[in-house]
Parts: structure tokens; C-alpha cells; sequence
């Protein structure tokens, strides 16, 4: 009887599979969808990173050359207002004709005592002075934080010019006129130079303080690759992984963002102003068959890529510097070469050496170019020779030498008249020699010996900076968090004071002091730049 109940199903027609496949899917879609999840991924991580594998690079490299120029960059200039809390107002008890953007009634009501603490000591007007008023309390803080962060000269210009009669006109000014903030720093006075002879420095005490961070106005997106200060102006700029160049202009309180431009397709790696007085122009590249070249003050961004039969040595313009006077901008190139490029961004020269190129560094008149090898042989070669003289071979070194160093990273000279080479190594060595001995030693046929091998550091060594008087030099590796040391010259004594274990580093991935030596920018991964003042000058 079971057998009798039994009812056979029809197989599903056309409709019924059609409709099972658009509710429950089928193989076929699955893995194509798949695919496209993966393939989001992986652009989510190559953006994320800041690298794409090389296969990406040369479809973007031919995606590149089918853009134009204005397609490859987006400039902001409307920069940030200043945050209201830095706000500073130098009216103290008396300041009944000016109104504060914000009143605490609660402030009448409150009492504060000066006599409790150190610290509130020194916001006494005469010794008996104890007891004050919250109001009043507010300001003598805002007083005394603008004797210590006074104004920069180019605000008071600006209001000035501007008048202070209506504030909310005021309140749109300070968001439209950023790209104006700009041009007025430039066009001001203001200047690094230094008056009269530096002081020597101590060997046994490095005094530093901290600023406020120089990007905390506008920060990074991704780990910050490169920073430098402006040669004459009190501006600074930092450029990284989220492909955007920032400058800020570096006052100590409040540092407010100036204007940045985004490179689309190039992560950046190297960056740095053009280091004439007067330049606006700013040189950026990345893991990217060319570099861009910014004028802050057009906005013109322009590409830099042909070098005219050099091309096969230089896969990538991700490491570059530019000499101290601008004569020069040398690339890291491949198979031991390196390419000389002049301010325009045509190519000069290229000079080859044995093996890999790690670094190379320039003298501070451009007369001297010293490219060193990974496995530690130094080639010294003369830019200021003409091609064709009698007797002269441009392209050989007139001097080469070997550093004893487990595999080079990065060269640098410092000092007046380049009196000192560091040779940073893989091990975290590095060697510190007085030219003067070094040269004597080369031309005489011995070996040079450095004067002090550093030997604080066991990781890579990724950044060597030469304070720019020369009795500095800051040794730092991104291997772990808070490695870095500064070394004084002519001692060759790490300070031992600083950094100290709490001092928040992070993992260091650029240095670079101000052109008076007065303030040192210290960039790590975790996008921030800390600010620090050396109270020495």
C-alpha cells in the first residue's frame, strides 16, 4: 500500500531553475563574485601599503603616461582653522573692551590659589598675590602662554591689513584666506639665518624640550616617509605612504597647516624643497618611473620621467636627494648606477660604480658627490670638473676608500667645510671620520680609520642627519620603536640624556633639523611628527 502513495516529482523546467539559481546561486557565480571580492582586496591593501607589486607598477606606469599632468594631482589649499584651545588672548584681569568667543559663567565662582604649587607661582604679578578669580586665572594662562609662543610677525600683518571690526567676517577670512597664508609667509621677512657665531655645546647634556606636534593641525594617513624644513622660511613639509605632501608652517604652539597637493598613483618616499633662499619648488617621488616637481606658489605640478637614454638604469625615482645648492638632484639608480639630474629635471650626468648602489651624498658646496656601495667600497667623484679638459676623466672617482662596515645604508657629510662622514651599516654600526685624516690617509695609500665606530644601535641603520652646524649628528633605524641617539662632534659622544625611555619616538623613519639648528622634526610611522626645541640655540 506505501508503494501505492508514492508520488513522483517532476523534473524542475526552465522557470523553476531559473529562479533556484537567482535565490540560492550556483557554482559558476560563486566564484565569479569571488574573484571580485578578492580583486577588492587587494587594491584595498596595495593602498593601504602604499606598494604594488611589479606586475601593478608597470600597468601603472602605462595607465600613467595616458593622463595628463593635471590628472595625476589634486592640490588642497583651503587648509584647517586653528583649533579654538590654542587660541591666544594677552589681556590679562583687564579685559572688559574685548569679548572671548566662549564665557563660563562658572568661572566668577571659582577661586584659585597661587601659592599651592610651583607651577602657579609663576603666574603671580607681586609676591603676596594668592588667591584670584577663575576669570582671572584663565587669562594670566593665556598671557603667559603668549610670552612664551609669542605671534608670528606675519598674523599682525595680516589683521592689520585686514582689520578686526567685524568677527564673523574675521571667521570666514580664516577659511578662505589659507592659500593666501601661504604667499604671506614667503613674502615675509621672517627668516632662519642666524646673527652672530654659535656657541659650543656641551658633550655631557643635550638640552631639548618639546613643542607641540608639527602635523597635529592636519595629520598623515599613513606612515610619513619624509620631512624637511624650508631653507629660509619657517615652514615645514612631510610627504608618505598616503601619497600627499603637507606643509605646515612651524610657529611652535599652534603650527597650523598651510596648503598639501595628493599625487594619485605615487606613494612617496622621497621629498624635499629646493634649497635656494627664495624657491618655492618642492621635488617628491616615489616607486614610480618618474618624480613630480611642485611650485607652491602656481600650483603647477610637472613630471619629471625622461632620461634620455639612462632609462634602463633607473627603474624607479623612490630615492633622490638634492644637493645643498640645488646644482643637482641624485637618483639611486640599479646595477651600480647613479643619475645626476639638474634643477629642470633633465639629466646631466650618470656615473657608475661596483655593485649596488646604497647611498650617496653630496658636499655642501656641490662640488663633491660620494656614492658608497652596499658592500662598503666609497667612490668620490668631482661635479665641478668640465667635461673634456685635458687630462680629466669625469667619470672616474678621484678618490675611492673602503668602509669596514657589514653592508653600507646611508652615507652623509656635516660639519663646516664637510669636516665629518658618517657610514651607517646593516649591523647599526656607524663610522665617523674627520675628512681631513680620511683623505690624508686615502692619498698616502693607507686605510682611513674612523675616529668612533657608534655602536648603540643593533638594527639597520635608516637615517644619518647632520645638525647644520656640525656638532650634532642623529643616528636612527625604523627596524624597532625609539631607536635613535644623537652623537656630539667633535667628542663623538652619544648624549646620554636623551631620548630616555619615555620619550615617544615611535618607529623613526625621518629627521631633519631647522636651518638655524634650533628645533629638530622627528617623523615615525605611527604619521606623526614630534617637534622638539634644542634650547642650546
Amino acid at each position: 500500500m506505501a508503494a501505492d502513495h508514492e508520488r513522483t516529482v517532476a523534473a524542475p523546467d526552465a522557470e523553476e531553475i531559473e529562479l533556484t539559481r537567482l535565490v540560492f546561486g550556483d557554482t559558476d557565480g560563486f566564484h565569479a563574485n569571488l574573484a571580485k571580492v578578492d580583486s577588492l582586496y587587494h587594491d584595498a591593501a596595495d593602498a593601504d601599503d602604499g606598494y604594488s607589486s611589479d606586475s601593478d607598477d608597470a600597468s601603472d606606469d602605462d595607465d600613467d603616461e595616458m593622463l595628463q599632468d593635471d590628472d595625476l594631482f589634486v592640490i588642497d589649499d583651503e587648509g584647517v582653522a586653528v583649533n579654538d584651545d590654542m587660541e591666544i588672548d594677552s589681556d590679562d584681569d583687564d579685559t572688559a573692551g574685548s569679548d572671548d568667543a566662549w564665557n563660563d559663567s562658572d568661572d566668577d565662582e571659582v577661586t584659585v590659589s597661587l601659592t599651592k604649587s610651583a607651577k602657579l607661582k609663576k603666574l603671580r604679578k607681586y609676591e603676596g598675590d594668592d588667591v584670584i578669580r577663575g576669570h582671572s586665572y584663565v587669562h594670566r594662562l593665556r598671557a603667559q602662554f603668549e610670552r612664551i609662543y609669542p605671534k608670528p610677525a606675519w598674523v599682525d600683518d595680516w589683521e592689520k591689513d585686514n582689520g578686526d571690526d567685524n568677527s564673523s567676517d574675521q571667521e570666514v577670512d580664516a577659511t578662505q584666506s589659507k592659500s593666501r597664508d601661504l604667499a604671506a609667509v614667503l613674502a615675509s621677512s621672517v627668516s632662519y639665518l642666524q646673527k652672530g657665531k654659535t656657541k659650543l655645546m656641551s658633550a655631557n647634556h643635550l638640552g631639548i624640550t618639546r613643542l607641540k606636534d608639527a602635523n597635529g593641525a592636519r595629520r598623515a594617513k599613513g606612515s610619513i616617509q619624509a620631512v624637511d624644513f624650508h631653507p629660509k622660511h619657517p615652514l615645514l613639509l612631510t610627504a608618505g605612504f598616503d601619497r600627499t605632501v603637507r606643509i605646515y608652517h612651524i610657529d611652535g604652539a599652534q603650527n597650523p597647516f598651510v596648503t598639501s597637493v595628493f599625487f594619485k598613483h605615487t606613494p612617496i618616499a622621497s621629498c624635499q624643497f629646493a634649497p635656494l633662499a627664495d624657491s618655492t619648488t618642492i621635488y617628491a617621488g616615489g616607486r614610480r618611473k618618474y618624480m613630480n616637481k611642485w611650485d607652491v606658489t602656481s600650483g603647477e605640478v610637472e613630471k619629471i620621467s625622461r632620461l634620455y637614454g639612462a632609462d634602463a638604469h633607473q627603474s624607479s625615482f623612490e630615492h633622490f636627494k638634492v644637493s645643498p645648492r640645488g646644482r643637482f638632484i641624485g637618483l639611486k639608480g640599479d646595477e651600480g648606477w647613479c643619475n645626476l639630474l639638474n634643477p629642470s629635471g633633465q639629466w646631466a650626468r650618470g656615473l657608475k660604480v661596483e655593485g649596488t648602489v646604497g647611498d650617496l651624498a653630496f658636499t655642501s658646496d656641490d662640488s663633491r658627490v660620494l656614492i658608497a656601495s652596499t658592500a662598503g667600497d666609497m667612490y668620490e667623484f668631482a661635479l665641478d670638473q668640465a667635461a673634456g679638459a685635458k687630462g680629466v676623466n669625469i667619470n672616474q672617482p678621484v678618490r675611492k676608500w673602503h668602509d669596514d662596515g657589514v653592508h653600507v645604508t646611508c652615507v652623509s657629510y656635516g660639519g663646516t667645510n664637510d669636516r665629518w662622514v658618517a657610514v651607517g651599516t646593516q649591523s647599526g654600526i656607524v663610522n665617523i671620520y674627520d675628512r681631513v685624516k680620511l683623505e690624508a690617509a686615502v692619498d698616502s695609500g693607507s686605510a682611513p680609520t674612523p675616529i668612533k665606530a657608534v655602536g648603540n644601535i643593533v638594527y639597520p641603520i635608516s637615517t644619518l642627519e647632520f645638525s647644520p652646524d656640525g656638532q650634532m649628528l642623529v643616528i636612527a633605524s625604523r627596524g624597532k620603536r625609539d631607536l635613535l641617539r644623537i652623537v656630539h662632534l667633535p667628542s663623538a659622544r652619544v648624549f646620554p640624556n636623551w631620548p630616555t625611555s619615555g620619550t615617544p619616538l615611535g618607529k623613526v623613519t625621518a629627521v631633519k633639523f631647522a636651518p638655524d639648528n634650533s628645533m629638530l622634526a622627528i617623523a615615525n610611522e605611527q604619521a606623526r611628527v614630534t617637534l622638539w626645541r634644542l634650547t642650546h640655540y
